[in-house]
């Protein structure tokens, strides 16, 4: 499950940085995937490390996702919104970054989710 957690961490640092020079580097907010991908990452190391505790390090991954994922809801919908009704996005780019911050976190959800209900079967 870890490895699930270094491409998301990766991805999320990468969005982040994007996202940041794309804005100019005006904009600190734009680096909050990048924050976000840290904390991920930085729970994966410790996992690495100490791999007796890594049930809880993927716990508090998936906890620190879903915190992600509840931040970055609001732009499903102004995407839907777009697609459907071709309202006009207020922060187009911020709107994607968080689309694609929520998109990469609900995928870490499902696989976490996922490995921990095989490890239950097992």
């Amino acid at each position: 499950m870890n490895d699930i957690f270094k491409k998301v961490s990766i991805s999320l640092l990468i969005l982040g940085g994007a996202f940041y020079v794309m804005t100019g580097a005006e904009s600190i907010t734009a680096l909050i995937p990048a924050f976000l991908g840290g904390i991920v990452g930085g729970f994966t190391l410790l996992s690495d490390r100490f791999p007796n505790q890594s049930r809880h390090f993927a716990h508090v991954n998936l906890f620190v996702l879903g915190m992600g994922l509840a931040a970055t809801y609001k732009s499903v919908i102004a995407i839907f919104g777009y697609l459907v009704s071709g309202d006009a996005l207020l922060r187009p780019l911020a709107t994607i970054e968080q689309f694609t911050t929520f998109v990469l976190c609900l995928s870490a959800i499902i696989v976490g989710v996922q490995s921990f209900i095989e490890a239950r079967k097992k």
